[in-house]
């Protein structure tokens, strides 16, 4: 009975097993399936972690906007500026009168003028300059803090890129990982069911056992389905994380330590925690916010102008063609209506709320680290536990199919056993992968990232 079922055995090898007193090993048949052939191979792969950041610098959305904030930050500190600085403009006219009339100053000979003038034209030019604007200087120093805002806001941004696309490369890995070990689930299934329909054709099993094999199969059909649009779904997040709209996959010989190596040259941990970059930046906006209180309070400052003007034109009436004359204007203000209280209090009680937001900031700082330093002991010591109950789950498999197919055990232990197998398989490689966006996210928690 045991050379029937074990078709891939020589009559030879089971003899000499036989005299030695030991018992050959289950050599299940070849199977064949359309659905054992490997999943499509994705648009396109991104070969390693320095390829990746080239993506996000070129086509992702979220590092591109959060760069331009940067720009435009420095864009309205030169505005700032331009507030305190002169003001120089030029102005030309030409006026053409269609209706004019003569007058004489007498009579003839005496002289005589057109009024108006047929033909005006002038040019001018006005120098303005605000002196005196103890609010228009202070801006200048609030907008150079806005700009170190919009730079700690970046830095942080580049570390959740950053982490975000760390997440979706190991995921990818994960996903077709798991389709593989899928698809070795589908087969081993498949020979299963052989081997149940085996048994029944020489009269040692049952119709109950061929329909648990075929059970079984299904699951293993219906779990290999699952598996592929989660891998394409990955593969799709990464693209989309990476500013694709196609799907990418990393490569599937990346290795985890290298990666992890590639990544810490591009993210440097940071042991202080002020210097996390989102510390940085809401500690940099509480002071942005103080800087407020006191723009607040300049509200009730005078102010001095002062302004030139040159002038000339082609004819003029009872004053010289050219003039030039220059001026100052003091502007103190006595009565708004409520205005500028209504405006400190309004930044009083946003100094408030960025001050909260900053203690909000270091508490989430200080639990998020210790749980990255924590999640990498936690997962590799999981690990460890998915990897013992993987070579178990093997071994009682094995034993499980070698005892069935000499005709000990039920189908019920086969299709249990490979169900815990195909489980523990799939447990272990969501381990391996968890660990290493672990330890990247170990890095990540307190990083500086410069890419």
């Amino acid at each position: 009975m045991l050379g029937l079922l074990v078709a891939t055995t020589t009559a030879s090898r089971s003899a000499q097993a036989q005299n030695a007193g030991e018992q050959p090993p289950f050599r299940p048949p070849p199977v064949s399936d359309p659905m054992l052939a490997p999943p499509p191979a994705p648009p396109r792969q991104v070969r390693s972690w320095d390829e990746a950041l080239a993506l996000l610098r070129a086509h992702s959305p979220d590092y591109i906007t959060s760069y331009e904030s940067v720009l435009r930050a420095e864009a309205q500190s030169r505005i700032a500026l331009a507030a305190i600085l002169p003001n120089l403009s030029a102005q030309g006219s030409y006026v053409h009168q269609f209706l004019t009339e003569t007058l004489a100053l007498g009579p003839p000979p005496a002289p005589s003028f057109v009024t108006p003038v047929p033909d005006t034209l002038t040019a001018s030019g006005v120098l303005q300059w605000n002196v005196l604007s103890p609010r228009a200087i202070y801006a200048v120093g609030t907008a150079d803090e806005n700009v170190k805002v919009a730079q700690a806001t970046f830095e942080d941004r580049r570390r959740m890129i950053a982490l975000t696309v760390v997440n979706a490369m190991l995921s990818t890995l994960a996903a077709s990982r798991v389709a593989e070990l899928n698809r070795t689930g589908l087969r081993s299934a498949l020979e299963r069911r052989v081997l149940t329909q085996t048994r029944l054709q020489f009269g040692q099993g049952t119709p109950l056992d061929v329909d648990r094999a075929e059970q079984d199969v299904a699951a293993a059909r219906a779990q290999l389905i699952t598996g592929d649009e989660s891998l394409r779904q990955a593969r799709e997040a990464l693209g989309a994380a990476l500013g694709s709209t196609i799907p990418v996959a990393a490569p599937g010989d990346l290795s985890l330590d290298e990666f992890e190596a590639a990544v810490a040259r591009t993210c440097h941990l940071n042991e202080d925690l002020e210097r996390r970059p989102d510390v940085v930046a809401a500690r940099l906006r509480a002071e942005v916010a103080e800087r407020g209180v006191h723009d607040s309070e300049l509200l009730f400052s005078p102010s001095v102008a002062v302004s030139s003007q040159l002038a000339t034109a082609n004819v003029a009436i009872f004053a010289p063609l050219t003039t030039w004359g220059a001026g100052a204007v003091l502007t103190v203000p006595l009565y708004d209506g409520g205005a500028r209280y209504g405006a400190l209090r309004d930044s009083r009680a946003a100094l408030e709320q960025a001050r909260q937001a900053l203690v909000t900031t270091r508490i989430s700082a200080v639990v998020s680290a210790a749980q990255a330093q924590r999640a990498v002991s936690v997962y590799e010591d999981s690990r460890k536990v998915a990897q013992e109950q993987r070579d178990l789950a093997a071994r009682i498999d094995q034993r499980t199919r070698d005892g069935y197919a000499r005709g000990a055990g039920t189908s019920l232990d086969l299709v249990v056993s490979a169900q815990s197998l195909r489980q523990a398989d799939i447990n272990l490689v969501l381990l391996q992968v968890q660990v290493g966006e672990a330890r990247a996210g170990a890095v990540l928690a307190s990083a500086e990232c410069i890419y």
